[in-house]
């Protein structure tokens, strides 16, 4: 009884719809953050000044979904996947005034459960994924015959492995950066970090609400597994402070496509494309160029 209390309180506290607003609030000159989030907020600034509009898809579960389109007059549009509980906006902000200055239409989605898009719960990828092919197809409305891009960040790094083995109109390769990699694996990790003893079965009993609430089987959302019938060049992007090149060497030796990967010296989870920007770039650059 106890353990299901605290699977119900995990479930709530980790899925609800989150007040994105706090997602890269500035912090005071002192924080050891305060040169990306300063980035962060000039870029918003900055984007906003170019042309715009918002963009609306419907989910397959009846969700309102909303995005911010940036119409660039090119041939390559790059679809932006927003990271748990974040401000989409702020978070592609700055990767989306380089891909405007290559010339690339920019879309950034809201998930669902996040700012204007409707939706109780984040689902970690389970409908996410879903909901992005339906953002891949609004491309070809927005952009008739634009060869797409799909690059995530975080969560939207896994949700962008989980489009892996979709065949997708158009889609030329994927960017993932710092992707969770399985969520069942996330949520022992969390319970065990939480409630010691307890937490192998506050794993299995939020595992098993996960499960029926979303009807999704956890087992399925492992991008290693996915990777094996991936479709398109990968380019898996961390920060060397992550340790995530382990996991990086598996997902590359399971994709049958090219995969590349960039370990960004001196970055913490999220924070190369700011601190290792040249570098960052150059990768991205050449590795669409070799994909489109």
């Amino acid at each position: 009884m106890l353990e299901k209390l605290k699977a119900d309180m995990m479930f709530k506290r980790l899925l609800r719809r989150p007040d994105i607003d706090k997602a890269y609030a500035m912090v005071k000159p002192s924080d050891p953050w305060y040169a990306t989030i300063k980035k962060v907020h000039d870029s918003v600034a900055e984007i906003r000044k170019m042309p715009r509009q918002t963009v609306q898809i419907l989910s397959h579960d009846g969700l309102r979904l909303e995005g911010v389109f940036y119409p660039n007059g090119g041939d390559i549009t790059v679809v932006c996947i927003h990271g748990f509980t974040s401000h989409a906006e702020r978070e592609w902000a700055f990767p989306g005034l380089f891909y405007l200055s290559l010339g690339y239409n920019v879309l950034i989605p809201y998930q669902r459960a996040h700012g204007p898009s409707e939706g109780k719960y984040i689902t970690l990828g389970a409908l996410e994924q879903e909901d992005m092919q339906g953002w891949v197809r609004k491309v070809q409305e927005l952009a008739p015959g634009s060869r797409v891009i799909i690059h995530g960040l975080s969560m939207g790094g896994g949700i962008a492995l989980d489009l892996a083995s979709k065949e997708l109109e158009n889609v030329r390769a994927i960017i993932s950066d710092a992707p969770s990699v399985s969520v069942k694996e996330m949520f022992e990790q969390i319970a065990k970090g939480v409630f010691k003893k307890d937490g192998e079965k506050v794993a299995a009993i939020l595992t098993a609400r996960f499960e029926k609430e979303f009807g999704v089987d956890v087992g399925r959302l492992d991008r290693v597994q996915t990777l094996s019938n991936s479709r398109y060049p990968i380019l898996l992007s961390a920060g060397s402070n992550e340790g995530m090149e382990e996991i990086f060497a598996v997902l590359k030796s399971r994709n049958p496509q090219p995969t590349e990967v960039i370990i960004l010296p001196g970055c913490d989870h999220g924070n190369g494309m700011y601190k290792q920007t040249q570098m960052y770039q150059q990768t991205i650059e050449a590795f669409i160029k070799s994909a489109v």
